[in-house]
């Protein structure tokens, strides 16, 4: 078989002997399959002809021994860079110096030309989502967005990189292509109407690299070797020390070089509704969850460089795996050399269908005359994270290419939000704060402590009684007399604000809010806002601000608010009672206050770390400021994070009114017990459910780590480390409210953010990230997030004096929310209505609505 030949293998007998297809006289430069699996086409291109093949009649030419013919489209077109059918296999993209020509695929007829790039077309490809939207890259480091039916250039983009583009794939669900440079970098874009074609992510697979050689690099090291113990001087001894190593394994990789060669997109494995489902109510299906397709298996984007094919996340762009073909790969063909390693690849071809698991790569080397078929499964290798990045292999071969995920620890069970296991009667959540009563209070007089006051009286009345002036005794006649009786029938009670609420439901249709209603100063004087939050009933919005205050808005937001002063510096945070009476709110002076929403007077102040403990007070207050505080487990427990610890605390509420003793309340609190953090030195967020009952807390070290804490046995249970690129400095989690219900799983959604970094959305149960959301600004302040109470959008504030609204299921913002005069700090999201709050640096808070 010569070059001016092709032969077709099928993937259910690669073993057996191939078609050949002889029409070329000259070698052949590209070959590319149809997009539809009935007729599967093939097209070839040579410096002579470009032919259509129909694979199906050509076998069964074959088999008949008659001529197999193919149907030339195109004559001496010369060099062809690539091919690409159109969704419907009508027409074919073909790259041909500077230019794209759009060919039929039925017959030798050219529908349209596109040029205007300055250098060589290196790819061009059909939108699966818009038949007539074509896609080109080139070397001048640019990318044309192109309509052939209305034969318009939709977007053309400026010179993006200093190195060429090699490579695109369209991204089949959602509207977004990837492209590849010769520098290692992968760039996605939004393809969607009105996006701007801007930017989503972009991945550096040559730092990925690195991080894999430095990994084995500390891996040889662990695994130890011979060491030679001198007593010459250092500047007589010369020996290799691990920069040298390391070196030397970066001039290898760099040897072999990081170009993106081949991109391809696997879409997610089509799996049947289970049976059981179709006797549930639809609330608790797993179709009703709008995040269900985050819990699911993601898809995965495949990217293949000269040296390595590394597997990401789709959602979240981590790579879970990264597949080295210059080791030795056990092979199943070969079985007099059972291990064999690739060389300098120069050639990629991929092969998935919606109803298989496992992705087809074919594989050509420049120094070898042969091809390299891999059979990759990423169904583990989708649902593992980043965090546990290994290089496959012993699991990867040629012709069985298997990712395992043997050694995970992603696969941790019983982690949930709502879980089914019963409280341990150790467990430090059944402990209470049992107020005394009276009787208990007051030591009880005897009956000779009695006697003597009666004697001691006996002075100044000379009788054992007094006789009563008449002002207790019942009047002679009744002056008034209220008729009881007017109404005859039974009065309806009045229904009171929040029980009217109640009979309300979130509107989980409704369209993101964008439209301003309301803006509000909270000061005379710029104040930065740090937090806002609304109560569970939605009739207050709080907010944490710089000028020693908080106060509380009536809702409809107006000037109308009470305001809560107290605290001897900025306010940080700000957190509701579930019953939606009491406020907590922490502070830079190292307390934290609860107040009641009707008074501006603080009815409970944290100031020690247990209230009884007054012995030493440099270890029994708080040695820092108080970044985060809240009530916990359905308000029974308060939880406050200082430092390198979070501490547990119940309490109790003295509710008893008097106008007198107003000062020396009888509120009081307790230690439960304080968790410490297993790596960081500082927690920097922290998140836990109060509307209902849950036993996890999560919390943030100031080492990017993610920790996880069960308070059912008062333990940590789960560590992740770099989770961010920077320090977490927000944790929001997926509680709805209580005016809408989600499955169960949905609880399990919780989202975390860092300066310089994306929004990560992660999995508890699974301790992976399922989706990265970003466009935003976030180089400089904390800027905070919230899910929206139905699950489908995620909120933000953004330094660029916008809040940008994320639709989780897209993974790209859907609204940008202006106006705003400064950096917006904080979002909150309105748990009865669709409403979001935003709040800015210079002390002003703005309220949108849903426009439908």
């Amino acid at each position: 078989m010569g070059r001016t030949s092709v032969a077709v293998w099928s993937l259910q007998s690669i073993s057996s002997k191939p078609l050949e297809l002889v029409g070329h006289s000259k070698p052949i430069s590209c070959v590319c399959f149809g997009s539809q699996p009935q007729p599967p086409l093939l097209c070839t291109a040579a410096p002579d002809y470009i032919i259509v093949w129909n694979v199906q009649k050509a076998r069964a030419s074959y088999e008949q021994g008659s001529q197999i013919r193919g149907v030339v489209i195109f004559s001496t077109p010369g060099c062809v860079e690539h091919l690409n059918f159109s969704p419907d296999d009508s027409l074919v993209a073909v790259c041909i110096d500077k230019e794209v020509l759009i060919l039929s695929s039925q017959s030798e007829h050219l529908h349209t030309t596109l040029e205007g790039h300055t250098a060589r077309v290196t790819s061009a490809e059909f939108s699966p989502h818009h038949g007539a939207m074509v896609v080109s890259v080139s070397e001048d480091r640019t990318f044309k967005v192109w309509d052939i039916n209305n034969s318009v250039l939709i977007y053309q983009s400026t010179i993006i990189s200093g190195s060429p583009f090699l490579c695109l794939a369209w991204n089949y669900e959602n509207e977004q292509v990837a492209i590849g440079s010769t520098d290692g970098q992968v760039r996605i874009y939004d393809m969607s109407d009105s996006s701007g074609f801007r930017l989503l992510h972009q991945i550096d697979v040559a730092k990925h690299l690195q991080k894999v050689q430095m990994s084995r690099l500390h891996t040889d090291q662990e695994l130890g070797e011979a060491s030679t113990i001198s007593s010459k001087p250092s500047w007589k001894t010369q020996q290799p020390t691990a920069d040298d190593t390391f070196q030397n394994d970066e001039d290898d990789q760099s040897e072999a070089g990081n170009t993106i060669l081949g991109i391809f997109y696997r879409v997610r494995p089509t799996k049947s509704r289970p049976s059981s489902a179709a006797n549930l109510p639809s609330f608790l299906t797993h179709n009703s969850s709008v995040v269900q397709d985050l819990l699911e298996v993601p898809p995965v984007l495949i990217v293949g460089t000269t040296a390595s094919i590394l597997i990401i996340n789709a959602y979240s762009y981590e790579v879970t795996r990264v597949i080295d073909l210059q080791d030795s790969l056990p092979s199943e063909q070969s079985l007099d050399t059972p291990m064999k390693s690739i060389s300098l690849v120069g050639t990629y071809s991929f092969s998935g269908s919606h109803d298989q698991e496992k992705i087809w790569c074919l594989v050509g080397s420049i120094f070898q005359s042969e091809a390299h078929v891999l059979s990759v499964d990423t169904v583990f290798a989708s649902t593992t994270s980043s965090h546990d990045l290994a290089v496959s292999k012993e699991a990867t071969g040629l012709q069985n290419l298997t990712i395992t995920s043997e050694g995970d620890s992603v696969q941790v069970a019983d982690v949930t939000v709502l879980s089914s296991t019963l409280m341990l009667d150790s467990s430090p959540l059944r402990s209470e704060l049992i107020p005394k009563s009276k009787a208990e209070t007051k030591p009880k007089k005897n009956s000779a402590q009695k006697k003597s006051l009666i004697q001691d009286n006996q002075a100044l009345t000379f009788h054992s009684k007094i006789k009563s002036s008449g002002y207790s005794q019942k009047p002679r006649q009744d002056m008034f007399s209220p008729k009881t009786n007017k109404l005859k029938g039974k009065s309806t009670p009045k229904v009171g604000a929040g029980a009217k609420a109640l009979q309300k439901a979130y509107p989980v249709d409704a369209s993101p809010p964008t439209k301003l209603k309301v803006k509000q100063s909270v000061a005379e004087q710029p104040t930065p806002i740090h937090q806002i939050a609304f109560s569970g009933d939605g009739q207050n919005l709080a907010c944490a601000l710089a000028n020693k205050s908080s106060m509380a808005f009536k809702m409809p937001l107006s000037s109308k608010c009470i305001s809560f002063t107290g605290h001897d510096s900025s306010v940080n945070c700000v957190s509701w009672s579930h019953g939606n009476q009491y406020l907590l709110t922490g502070s830079n002076d190292k307390t934290v206050k609860l107040w009641k929403k009707s008074s501006s007077e603080p009815i409970l102040t944290f100031q020690n770390i247990n209230e009884k403990q007054k012995v030493d007070k440099a270890k029994s207050v708080f040695s820092s400021a108080i970044k985060h505080s809240q009530f916990y487990y359905m308000d029974k427990f308060i939880i406050i994070s200082c430092d390198k610890a979070f501490y547990l605390y119940k309490y109790l509420i003295d509710t008893s009114v008097d106008d007198i003793k107003r000062y020396q309340s009888q509120s009081h609190y307790k230690l439960v017990n304080s968790y410490n953090l297993t790596q960081g030195k500082q927690i920097t967020a922290l998140s836990a459910i109060n509307s209902f009952y849950s036993y996890i807390v999560l919390c943030a070290g100031s080492d990017k780590s993610l920790e996880v804490f069960d308070m059912n046995v008062g333990k940590s249970i789960r560590v992740t480390n770099d989770v961010h690129e920077r320090t977490i400095h927000v944790i929001k989690q997926n509680q709805g409210s209580a005016y809408v219900t989600h499955p169960s799983s949905a609880y399990d959604l919780f989202a975390t953010s860092a300066i310089t970094d994306a929004i990560k959305i992660w999995d508890l149960r699974t301790n992976r990230c399922v989706k990265r959301l970003e466009g935003h600004q976030n180089r400089v302040h904390p800027c905070g997030l919230a899910f929206s109470p139905c699950g489908k959008y995620i909120a933000t504030g953004s330094e660029d004096k916008s809040a940008y609204i994320f639709d989780i299921r897209g993974g790209t913002y859907v609204e940008k929310l202006t106006g705003h005069t400064d950096t917006v700090t904080d979002v909150a999201y309105h748990p009865v209505h669709s409403e979001l709050a935003t709040a800015s640096l210079d002390g002003k808070l703005s309220l949108y609505s849903s426009r439908c």
